[in-house]
């Protein structure tokens, strides 16, 4: 679901570091640089788009000097707290919960009644699993960018197969070609699995080839 890592992406925290982005907190290989990946391995709301914006020299990677660039710091340290934790919608993964307020920040007009349909145990709050049922996706996809993107995992996979092949994808998202599937098939098997399918990357490239 697009909405559940790039609408909180967009709407759901703002940033809450004071202190200058340190390139030493992206770079896990050591090579001065940092890739998307390695911004992405820390803070999974940051958008390839939004990387690109930072990157001005194109070379695909930040140097110490874009980092710490005007507004970098913003975009890079989005949604992360003071201890250094990211706070999103996206967390329900890590087994974090999310409130009816933030579910309706993340998904514009979502009514309390649907948010009691999500919440199955009638805890007050929505955890993965609750998120992740297929009333869930139903109720939730209706408020993604009205109702446009991201459609759940079920409704690619129309094979049962529990992967997304790229005649799936393409049937859903016509635009997609095989150098997309590619670029968010992360362990090269030719086919997409639920992980794979809902990370930020795969998210923001099925978006564009709706």
């Amino acid at each position: 679901m697009k909405a559940l890592v790039y609408s909180a992406v967009a709407t759901l925290l703002t940033t809450a570091s004071a202190s200058a982005t340190s390139i030493q907190t992206y770079d896990t290989n050591g090579d001065r640089f940092v890739t998307y990946d390695e911004v992405t391995a820390v803070n999974s709301r940051v958008l390839r788009s939004e990387f690109q914006i930072l990157d001005v020299n194109r070379d695909r990677r930040l140097s110490a000097v874009e980092v710490q660039a005007p507004g970098a710091e913003a975009i890079l340290n989005r949604g992360v707290s003071s201890s250094g934790t990211v706070l999103s919608v996206s967390d329900i993964s890590g087994g974090q919960f999310v409130s009816q307020s933030e579910l309706a920040a993340a998904y514009p007009g979502l009514k309390p009644y649907e948010f009691d349909l999500i919440d199955t145990n009638n805890d007050g709050r929505v955890s993965s699993t609750e998120i992740y049922a297929s009333a869930a996706q139903d109720i939730l996809s209706e408020h993604e960018h009205n109702g446009s993107i991201l459609v759940s995992m079920d409704r690619v996979d129309t094979d049962g197969s529990g992967f997304a092949s790229l005649a799936e994808l393409q049937a859903v998202y016509p635009g997609t070609t095989a150098n997309d599937l590619r670029d968010f098939d992360v362990n090269r098997d030719g086919r997409i699995s639920f992980n794979e399918f809902y990370a930020p990357l795969a998210i923001e490239i099925l978006g564009e080839n709706q």
